[in-house]
């Protein structure tokens, strides 16, 4: 019989995050913890259950029969961790950063705003860019903002924000007639991707029907932003951020299927705390006033 003495929950974390991120390295990462010590935390705990949790594989680990028998009741005891540390952030008189994940798209429209943010909320704030989606329960984040997928499980409170277009820019004088052939003007592109519908699967497919020539591909879009101001050829951008550059123009209308709803997300746990509530209604606000812009109409 195991003695639940010898359970420390650091080391029950250290399992359910390693069964999710899927590797050491990468939940090593999350717990900040060196991978030496969460391989310790692992074997402590294999110890006390009497067996491996993992069996460890090229570039991957795998759970064992004695890890999967274990995973949902350490994450029930997680989401009991997470509850009580979300509770207590409600309840501290403390002041702490209000966290906000968005693509980069959306952090970099938040950014271009933020001085409006912070005298609005009287919050102090963290902008989190990441294509990862962050788990709210889990205290990743405290807000989310995403585009088009939202999750249909876990104990959120969503709201639709607006709507953000995209479409080609190129700097004045790169071409004065965009209606016809484009004759091999340099494109830089997204990620190539077999994916549709994609944003960069888009370009691809239109760039090809219109006869350009993708000449380099970016995965950021700072890095897209900073070559087409310097003239290295037209690429996708957010309609907020490419008409607000003055040496840039649109080669073409913003297309319907480039357009994207942006979806607030806060856990119910979360959404009374006054910071928190503070800073859904400013975004709500600042969507409301930059309706057009964004949409690019």
């Amino acid at each position: 019989m195991i003695d639940d003495a010898e359970l420390d929950w650091e080391d029950i974390r250290a399992f359910l995050t390693t069964a999710h991120r899927g590797s050491l390295t990468a939940a090593a990462q999350r717990l900040r913890l060196s991978p030496p010590t969460l391989g310790r935390r692992l074997k402590r705990l294999e110890d006390a259950l009497g067996g491996p949790l993992f069996d460890r594989l090229p570039n991957r680990l795998e759970l064992t029969a004695l890890g999967r028998s274990v995973l949902d009741s350490a994450a029930v005891m997680g989401e009991a961790a997470a509850a009580f540390a979300r509770n207590a952030d409600r309840l501290a008189t403390t002041s702490q950063p209000v966290r906000v994940t968005a693509t980069t798209s959306v952090s970099a429209f938040l950014t271009l705003h933020l001085p409006d943010l912070l005298a609005e909320t009287g919050a102090d704030l963290t902008i989190l860019s990441t294509r990862n989606a962050l788990n709210l329960a889990q205290r990743e984040a405290d807000i989310a903002l995403r585009m088009d997928r939202v999750p249909a499980e876990g104990d959120l409170v969503t709201r639709r924000l607006g709507r953000f277009g995209f479409t080609l820019y190129a700097v004045q004088g790169l071409r004065d007639d965009w209606s016809g052939h484009w004759d091999g003007v340099p494109v830089v592109g997204l990620p190539e991707t077999r994916r549709r519908p994609s944003q960069s699967g888009w370009v691809d497919d239109t760039v090809r029907e219109r006869g350009g020539r993708i000449v380099a591909r970016l995965s950021e879009l700072p890095m897209r932003l900073d070559a087409a101001r310097r003239g290295m050829g037209m690429t996708l951008l957010p309609c907020v951020l490419g008409d607000a550059e003055p040496i840039l123009v649109r080669v073409i209308d913003p297309p319907a299927a480039l357009s994207e709803d942006v979806h607030l997300l806060v856990h119910r746990d979360r959404r009374d705390a006054p910071a928190v509530a503070a800073v859904v209604d400013a975004l709500v606000r600042l969507f409301r006033r930059h309706a057009e812009t964004l949409a690019g109409d």
